[in-house]
This record gives structure tokens, sequence and C-alpha cells, in this order.
């Protein structure tokens, strides 16, 4: 009975050891993560390597508290032996994790897309920001502020569309149609004046093209069956502030036009998406 008794205590505080320590390990993931928060860029590459970093923290606090108790190892022996085709089970998984990590790896090191990112995936066409990486997934936001989880491997082989890859700036066209009474001249001054003094528009040329070049060139883009077709580019420091910035200019370009009595053809929509 004393040895039973010494048994139960043993293993009591056993597991007492073992508590503590999975407390103290996740104490440690928790102010290692808070610390990155605060210290670190939220980039892509040191975003892979603290999840890298939280798991190995997590493996060592589990295996050193699982080492106190006591026949713990014969116990995973045992567990690991009994079935060929558990052990199959795990190897496989363990060679599909290891896939996601190296992919996740190499997606850190080459830097194709990173967090905040706005890309589109061409394979599986789908569209959103880059919100994580995971040694196992990246976490893509949509624009329904949904998540899509995606593994490593599926990931390093899609065709990426990156819309901040280098250069956040962005351009989308503003285009017109004037009947042909119209004053092409004046309707091009007015598309000209409404982009280039919008907050949001960026003036991308150079310094020496400042000198030669309009701030905001307007094409004749076609002399269609239904009027003069003008076009202009609206260009914005990233793709997000794109949308709102040209439908104000649309906006502010009609009410000019009706203040400068310029007609706009309405028996044809130009589709953006064609380009010359």
């Amino acid at each position: 009975m004393i040895s039973h008794f010494l048994t139960s205590e043993v293993l009591g505080w056993a597991a007492l050891r073992t508590t503590v320590i999975i407390f103290i390990t996740i104490v440690i993931v928790r102010i290692f993560r808070a610390i990155c928060r605060k210290f670190i860029k939220d980039t892509i590459h040191l975003k892979f390597i603290k999840n890298v970093l939280s798991i190995i923290i997590w493996m060592v606090g589990v295996i050193f508290a699982l080492s106190h108790l006591p026949y713990f190892s014969d116990v995973a022996m045992a567990l690991l032996a009994g079935s060929g085709i558990a052990a199959l089970t795990i190897g496989l998984a363990a060679q599909e994790s290891l896939g996601n990590a190296f992919n996740g790896l190499f997606i850190s090191i080459f830097r194709p897309f990173e967090v905040g990112d706005r890309i589109h995936l061409i394979n599986a066409n789908i569209t959103g920001f880059v919100e994580d990486i995971t040694i196992r997934h990246t976490v893509i936001r949509t624009f329904m502020n949904s998540r899509i989880i995606i593994p490593n491997s599926v990931m390093n082989q899609e065709l990426i569309e990156n819309s901040n890859f280098y250069n956040a700036q962005a351009s989308a066209f503003i285009d017109v149609i004037i009947t042909y009474d119209a004053n092409v001249s004046q309707a091009s001054e007015i598309i000209a004046q409404v982009i280039g003094n919008h907050k949001d528009f960026v003036d991308t040329r150079t310094d020496e093209q400042k000198e030669t070049d309009p701030k905001v060139p307007v094409f004749v883009r076609a002399l269609g069956l239904y009027g003069v077709e003008l076009r202009a580019s609206m260009w914005t420091a990233t793709i997000g502030q794109s949308f709102a910035a040209c439908s104000e200019v649309r906006k502010a370009i009609l009410q000019d036009f009706k203040d400068a009595g310029i007609s706009i053809s309405h028996s044809k929509i130009i589709d953006p998406a064609i380009q010359l």
C-alpha cells in the first residue's frame, strides 16, 4: 500500500510538473508573439520565421513536459509500433507537412508577395489581400472579408498577379464619349484638369518629362460610330484608392461637362477592360 501511495504521489508530482511546463510554454509563446508584433515589421519573411519559431517553442515545451511523465517514451514507442497503417499515415502526413513547410520557406525567401499585398491567383481565380503565412499555409483575405486558407505547396505553384510588386501605384482608364458637335479641346482640358486636381492623383512623370509632357495626357481613342472617344489615365498610390478616386473623377467630369454645355454620347458604353 505504501508503494502504491508513493507511486500515486510520484505520478501526481509528475503531472503537476508537466502542467506547469505546458503553462510556461504558453506564456513564452504569447510573450514571443507580442514582442514580434510590437518591435518587428510585419513582412512575409518575418511572419514565416515567427510562426516557425513559435512551433519550435511549442514542440520543445511539450516534449520537455511529457518527458517528466513516467514510461512516456515506452508508451509512445508502443503506440507508434502498434499499427503499420497508422505509421504509414503519419509518415504521409509528415511528408505533406514538410512539403508545405519547405514551400513556405521558399515563398519567404523569394517573396513573390508581401503581407498586405493585393494579389490575384490566376489558376484558382482568387483575388484578395495576403494576411498571414504560417509553416503550413497562406491566408488570403477576400473583398467579402472572408479568409481563404491555401497550402503553401499549392501557393508556390500558382500564377500570381501582384498589384503591389515593386511598385504599388495603379492606373485606371477614364473613358468618355462625346458627341461630334462637342468641343474636343475643351472636353480634353476639363478631363485633364479634373484628374490632375484630384487629391489622390499621382504624377508619374519624371523631372525631365515634366518639362515637356502634360500632367494628364488625354487621347482621342477612336472616332467611333456614336461619337469621339476620349481616354485618360487616373494614377493612384495604391489600387485600393483607385475605385473611389475614379468614381469621384467621373462625377466631377460629368458636372463640368454639363456646365460647359458638352454633350456626352450615351448610345454606347466602352468596356474599360479593352485596351488599344
